[in-house]
């Protein structure tokens, strides 16, 4: 077959293709997601305001946490959330939380520079923080079980002040929202809190 070549164009032909061309979209440059914005110290904080205590030193929120972790070894902890300012807390975390492990928990570490680990549930989870995520500046220890919440909070009180708000509760309505905080982070480990038991009728552990 002998291909033609004189068929004439209508006269608006180039009118036509460049309507055509106008009218395609550029591509949409890619956007990050926002940061996550939300305090697990502020959510607690909001429920239990006079938990709160003044600033103080960064080796003092430490010793704090490494009580309350030891407090958790007793039966009855189920899922252990924790949040680190800086690498050299998260060796520490990760350090506490192989003892829950060893205990039966399942332990969540979040925190800037840290490994992605999070498939083998009979070590420490470990989650990296983005830079811009509010919780660079947080610390602390969320602990729930079926009858059990307990929370040590840090706050910086001025980003690099080294000086840390700080609370202490045991309050439930408290524990579970500093604990939403962090699992809002993670909802790939498809992790959740479940209900406190009636301690007159325990559901087990």
């Amino acid at each position: 077959m002998v291909e033609r070549t004189d068929i004439p164009l209508p006269s608006d032909a180039g009118e036509r293709m460049r309507a055509a061309l106008s009218a395609l979209k550029p591509p949409v440059p890619f956007s990050r997601s926002a940061a996550p914005v939300s305090s697990v110290f502020g959510r607690a904080a909001a429920a239990v305001p006079d938990d709160a205590h003044p600033a103080v030193g960064g080796e003092v929120v430490g010793q704090r946490i490494e009580s309350l972790v030891t407090q958790l070894l007793l039966p009855g902890t189920a899922l252990v959330l924790m949040v680190v300012p800086h690498r050299r807390a998260a060796a520490e975390a990760v350090g506490h939380g192989s003892r829950l492990v060893d205990r039966g928990a399942v332990v969540v570490v979040l925190g800037p520079d840290l490994p992605r680990a999070v498939t083998d549930r009979s070590k420490v989870l470990t989650v990296p923080l983005r830079a811009d995520d509010s919780l660079s500046s947080e610390w602390g220890v969320i602990a729930c079980g079926p009858t059990r919440r307990a929370a040590l909070l840090a706050h910086e009180d001025r980003l690099g002040s080294g000086s840390w708000l700080w609370l202490s509760t045991r309050d439930s309505v408290a524990v579970h929202r500093a604990g939403t905080a962090v699992l809002e982070r993670v909802p790939f480990l498809h992790l959740f809190i479940t209900p406190l038991s009636d301690p007159a009728h325990p559901t087990g552990a």
